[in-house]
């Protein structure tokens, strides 16, 4: 999973580590203009930002944001005591208001269940057929037989789960990858799903379950439909 995360102060710096320790990818920016770009155009699964923002007025950034994507979970920090505050917040459309200095662990695991939740999934391990996915641990399995499966590799299959049965485009998942951070030939993910397909084979699943719709992109289909389609 990737968060997008202003870094406007220490307490967003130390929600950002503490994320990046709990196993998330972490898209960081400095202000809240950059955040909004980087929303535009990225593929990140959460956003955190602080109501405390150097540039723009958090709240409406967090209209701006619920506006952009009525599902995407948007978390705000705060260190207003005030419920008047919180409160607007809500009402703007964010998912949780976290007052006081951040505890990353919470917060990990409150935007994993939340990223979750909006696939579909009601807890740490994401099924499809005979593959599980577990949030927690980082690993896949074919029912007794682990997946060993890069971290790249791991947050390819993560998202087409996380989206299954929809149509998840290369340009997406290069940008849930790198984040325009030093970003190989696009061609890479065609050798990251290769990769992904044999260890599902090997583990005694069926890797047609890693669907390519030619010219437009990727899915986790079925197992009986891809068998159909095979």
């Amino acid at each position: 999973m990737r968060v997008l995360l202003a870094e406007t102060n220490w307490n967003a710096m130390t929600a950002a580590a503490g994320l990046t320790e709990a196993g998330m990818l972490v898209t960081r920016v400095d202000d809240g203009r950059e955040l909004m770009d980087f929303a535009d155009f990225g593929e990140q699964s959460a956003v955190v930002l602080d109501l405390d923002m150097p540039d723009i007025n958090a709240l409406k950034l967090i209209a701006q944001l619920r506006r952009k994507d009525a599902l995407m979970p948007i978390y705000a920090l705060t260190e207003d005591a005030s419920w008047e505050t919180r409160k607007k917040a809500y009402d703007m459309g964010a998912d949780d208001v976290i007052f006081g200095p951040v505890q990353p662990a919470m917060l990990a695991a409150k935007i994993k269940a939340a990223v979750r939740r909006t696939g579909g999934y009601a807890s740490r391990e994401l099924r499809v057929g005979t593959l599980v996915l577990n949030t927690e641990t980082i690993s896949a399995a074919v029912g007794a037989k682990t997946l060993q499966l890069t971290r790249k590799e791991y947050e390819i299959l993560e998202m087409l789960m996380l989206h299954r049965e929809r149509l998840v485009t290369r340009e997406a998942l290069m940008n849930h990858l790198y984040a325009w951070d030093d970003e190989p030939d696009a061609r890479i993910i065609n050798v990251y799903l290769s990769r992904i397909r044999q260890q599902i084979e090997t583990c005694g699943g069926d890797p047609e379950l890693v669907e390519t719709v030619w010219g437009l992109g990727y899915r986790i289909a079925a197992e009986q439909t891809a068998r159909q389609a095979a």
